[in-house]
């Protein structure tokens, strides 16, 4: 860790409103004990993924170099232009049916 500062402003991406309104929102459609523990074992993989990417992300960005960044970085905001586009057609075409 280089400079543990930077740390703190990660945290509320990771875990953010969206993560955490899934998470409750899921844990209410699973009843019973055995689909709530299956809930928090996805939880707890999707942590170990998410500290497995942190652990190795010096070594992913040597092998990714300039253009795979570049690469990596415009797809990736390619796709989140989509999703944003389709929640707000979703929302206007909810807005219309209502």
């Amino acid at each position: 860790i280089h400079n543990i500062a930077a740390f703190p402003l990660a945290i509320p991406l990771i875990a953010g409103p969206g993560a955490i309104s899934a998470t409750v929102l899921l844990s209410g459609h699973f009843d019973g004990f055995a689909a709530q523990a299956a809930l928090v074992g996805i939880i707890f993989v999707s942590l170990a993924i998410t500290y497995l990417v942190f652990v190795l992300a010096e070594r992913i960005d040597r092998i990714l170099g300039q253009t795979g960044r570049s690469i990596l970085t415009r797809l990736l905001g390619v796709i989140l232009a989509a999703l944003a586009v389709q929640f707000v057609a979703d929302g206007v075409r909810a807005l219309m049916a209502a």
